[in-house]
């Protein structure tokens, strides 16, 4: 068997993403069929990129975006995004995203600790039980390898 830590190079593509709250399955933060890459490179950085399916274009062409804040706010509420390094705990099965840059504010500076299965190429993240609308759960994210 590889060793998680070369198991998990190169770039993924997001196949579901469900939150288990009282085991009971909920649709991920971003809906039920978000879009998401994320990719772990040799050098030990990681990036990850989230966003709902449905997500808006601004109504204008415009780099500083709309001035609108419901609008920006919809923007926001579409999208996660972050990247850093990540550590590999290979007896544990996990991966430590150390993260540097998000685009939750509170993330920045954090870990984040990912629980890491494989079947077949796909890689299943399981999260650690977090807060999201005032409900404690955690977050299953299933991921397939780029070709």
């Amino acid at each position: 068997m590889q060793a998680l830590a070369k198991r998990i190079l190169g770039t993924w593509h997001l196949c579901s993403w469900i939150r288990l709250v009282d085991g009971v399955e909920e649709p991920g933060a971003l809906g039920a069929d978000a879009l998401g890459q994320m990719v772990y490179s040799p050098d030990g950085w990681i990036a990850a990129h989230l966003m709902r399916r449905s997500r808006a274009r601004f109504a204008t062409e415009d780099l500083a975006g709309p001035s609108d804040p419901r609008e920006r706010a919809a923007a926001y509420d579409g999208y996660q995004g972050y990247c850093g390094r990540y550590e590999v705990n290979e007896a544990g099965a996990f991966v430590l995203h150390h993260i540097t840059l998000s685009s939750n504010p509170n993330w920045t500076g954090t870990s984040q600790k990912r629980f890491v299965k494989f079947t077949g190429d796909r890689m299943q993240l399981t999260t650690t039980p977090s807060l999201r609308q005032g409900k404690s759960g955690i977050a299953v994210l299933v991921w397939e390898q780029a070709k």
